[in-house]
């Protein structure tokens, strides 16, 4: 499998733009990055219900949350925080590498590298055992400097329905509190 570093953004953007997924490391959880969001469900052999996240870098130029939302949302991202709304998850990943290859895209896809179901994967030599069978649909990007040692997701919010999706290293009720009740 095509692993490259962190350096070779226009080769991973290459690869990219010509219906790849990769690999990556990320503020939270090793993920998954894709332009195509089927690339995405059929390596994970993920159930399509389950949605997927958009990682984005910008998400005043989306226009779609309130100024008290984007108040707040200003404190925690880039982070490990993934908000839904309007029925669509988006994140703004704390990590210099995924920031500067969003420089070249709207949005990338995004989820856990992972066989859905099963525990993310801790490092690429674990991804290639897991992903082998995707090679010339996959490619890996090295990190050689730790972004993380975290192990736990990022928290899931739903501004839509106001509810906790998901705990992660923030606390999403003290997150709902800050937005809807100040």
């Amino acid at each position: 499998m095509v692993v490259y570093s962190q350096k070779e953004i226009d080769s991973i953007e290459f690869e990219l733009r010509n219906d790849k997924a990769a690999i990556v490391s990320t503020d939270t959880v090793m993920g998954i990055i894709s332009l195509d969001k089927k690339n995405i469900y059929k390596i994970k052999r993920r159930p399509h219900y389950k949605k997927l996240v958009k990682f984005i870098k910008n998400f005043e130029q989306l226009n779609i949350f309130t100024p008290k939302e984007t108040e707040i949302l200003n404190k925690y991202w880039p982070g490990k925080l993934t908000v839904v709304k309007d029925k669509i998850a988006y994140r703004v990943p704390n990590n210099k590498f995924l920031l500067n290859l969003l420089d070249r895209f709207d949005f990338l896809y995004s989820s856990s590298a992972n066989i859905s179901g099963k525990k993310p994967i801790i490092d690429l030599e674990e991804a290639h055992d897991v992903f082998r069978r995707w090679e010339g649909k996959l490619v890996l990007v090295d990190n050689k400097t730790k972004t993380s040692d975290n192990s736990i997701p990022s928290t899931i919010i739903n501004l839509d329905t106001k509810k906790v999706l998901r705990e992660g290293n923030l606390n999403g009720e003290k997150i709902l509190k800050e937005i809807y009740n100040e």
